[in-house]
C-alpha cells in the first residue's frame, strides 16, 4: 500500500512553529520497524479518547476505562495462545517488557544466558550487568542466523537462572526452535527463568505461549498495527517478577503508572484484525516476500540472501548487494519514494555495522552492504513491482557510480 510522507514547510502560529508538509508518495518497505495503523483503527482510537478516563478511578469514566483494559487483556491471551490464568502486563513496548524480565533475573544468583543476535534491549541490559561482574554467556547464531539448541546447550549449567533468546530476528526474519530450546533448558537447569521476545512474529503467525513452553513472552504493539509505545509481557501462571517500575499498585503491582488506555485499545484492535485474518496475512506476505527475492535476482547481479536454508518470517529478506554501501542505498531509495532498512530501526544512524550479520560470521564488507527489506500483508502486486523497479534502478546507478569513480 502508498502512503503519504511530508516534505516539510513551516506555519507561524503564535509563538510557536509547526512543521507541516506538501505531501509526496512513498512507499513503505520497512513494515519489521513499524506497522501503520490503519483507518479504522484511528478511529476506534478517537472514540475512545473522547469517553475514557483513568482505569483506576472509580467513577463512570474511570470503569469504562477499566473494563476496555481488562478486555484488552483477554484479547491478548488469546492472541498469544495463553491460558486463562497466565498474567498479560501491559507495558510501554518490548524494551520495558524485556528490561523487567532480565532485572528481575539479576535479582536472582546464577548465570544469565542470551544471544548475540538479540535487539538491543536485552543486550544493553546483560552487557551493564556483565560490567558489574555477572556470569553473563552470549551464545553465538549458526551462518544462517539460527541460534541452535546445541550452541544453547553449551552455554547452560545446573545453575542458571535465566535464557532469553528471541523467537524471531528483527534484522534477518529467521526463526529460533523455541520449544526446543525450552525442552532442553528445563532438562539441564530446571529452575532458569525462560524468555522469549517474540515481537517480530504476532501477525507473522501462530503463536503459542502454550506450546512454546516459556516462562514470559514479549509483545510490541507497533510491530502489528497499534500505536506506538504499548506493549505486553506475557507471564506464565505462578512463576513470580520483580517489578521495574514501582510507585503504583498498577498491573498487579508489577508495572506501576497511569496505564496507556488509548495503547492498550488499540493493541486489542489491531490484535483482534490479527487474529481474525492471520492464514490470509501470512500468505499475501509470503507471497510478495518469495517473488521480490525470485524476481529481484533475474533484475539485480551479484545479490544475494541472508537466512533462506533456515525457517524464516514470511514477510523479511535481508539481502545483500555487492559493491553498494547499504546506507547509501537507504538515502537513494528514500528519494525514489521507497523505504527500506540498513538494520533495526532504532540504530538507524549509527556508523557501527549490524551485530546480527557480523555475530554470523559475514565480513564487514558485507554487513555494510546489507538493506532488510519487509513487507504489509496489504501491499500489492503494482508495489512490489515499484519496489523491483526502483531498487534495480537505484543500485546499477549506484555500481556505475562506483565503477567510475574507480575508473578515474
Amino acid at each position: 500500500m502508498v502512503r503519504h510522507r511530508s516534505t516539510y514547510g513551516v506555519v507561524q502560529s503564535g509563538r510557536c512553529r509547526y512543521d507541516v508538509g506538501l505531501f509526496l508518495m512513498f512507499l513503505d518497505l520497512d513494515a519489521n520497524a513499524t506497522y501503520p495503523c490503519d483507518e479504522e483503527l484511528q478511529g476506534v482510537i478517537a472514540g475512545a479518547l473522547r469517553s475514557l478516563g483513568n482505569p483506576s478511578a472509580l467513577h463512570r469514566g474511570g470503569q469504562r476505562a477499566r473494563a476496555a483494559v481488562e478486555e484488552a487483556r483477554a484479547v491478548v491471551r488469546s492472541l498469544v495462545g495463553a491460558g486463562p490464568h497466565d498474567q498479560v502486563i501491559f507495558t510501554s513496548g518490548a524494551t520495558e517488557a524485556n528490561n523487567t524480565v532480565i532485572a528481575s533475573a539479576a535479582a536472582t544468583p546464577g548465570p544469565l544466558v542470551s544471544s548475540h543476535i538479540e535487539h538491543p534491549c536485552v543486550l544493553a541490559p546483560l552487557r551493564e550487568l556483565e560490567r558489574d561482574g555477572r556470569d553473563v554467556r552470549l551464545v553465538a547464531p549458526s551462518s544462517d542466523g539460527e541460534v541452535v539448541v546445541s550452541a544453547v546447550g553449551a552455554a547452560l549449567s545446573p545453575d542458571v537462572s535465566l535464557v532469553s533468546i528471541m523467537a524471531a530476528n528483527n534484522e534477518t526474519g529467521v526463526r529460533n526452535d523455541i520449544a526446543e530450546i525450552v525442552r532442553h533448558v528445563r532438562s539441564v537447569a530446571p529452575l532458569a527463568h525462560m524468555h522469549t521476545d517474540a515481537a517480530q512474529c504476532i501477525g507473522k503467525g501462530e503463536v503459542s505461549f502454550t506450546n512454546l513452553g516459556v516462562d514470559s513472552l514479549t509483545v510490541s504493539g507497533h510491530k502489528f498495527g497499534a500505536l506506538s509505545g504499548v506493549g505486553a509481557l506475557v507471564i506464565r501462571e505462578g512463576v513470580v517478577l520483580r517489578p521495574l517500575l514501582r510507585g503504583g499498585a498498577q498491573e498487579s503491582k508489577l508495572r506501576g503508572g497511569t496505564e496507556n488506555v488509548l495503547g492498550i485499545v488499540s493493541l486489542a484492535v489491531a490484535a483482534e484484525r490479527v487474529m481474525k485474518t492471520q492464514e490470509e496475512r501470512v500468505a499475501r506476505m509470503r507471497e510478495l516476500r518469495d517473488r521480490f527475492e525470485r524476481e529481484l535476482c533475474q533484475r539485480v547481479e551479484r545479490c544475494e540472501f541472508n537466512g533462506t536454508q533456515v525457517d524464516r518470517l514470511p514477510n523479511t529478506s535481508s539481502v545483500f548487494f555487492e559493491g553498494v554501501r547499504a546506507d547509501d542505498l537507504v538515502v537513494a531509495l528514500d528519494l525514489e519514494g521507497i523505504l527500506v532498512s540498513a538494520g533495526a530501526a532504532c540504530s538507524s544512524g549509527k556508523p557501527e555495522p549490524s551485530h546480527v550479520l557480523l555475530a554470523m560470521g559475514q565480513p564487514e564488507a558485507r554487513v555494510r552492504s546489507t538493506v532488510r527489506i519487509s513487507f504489509r500483508a496489504d501491499q500489492t502486486a503494482a508495489d512490489l513491482d515499484r519496489a523491483l523497479d526502483g531498487i534495480a534502478r537505484a543500485v546499477s546507478r549506484m555500481r556505475g557510480h562506483m565503477e567510475g569513480r574507480d575508473a578515474a
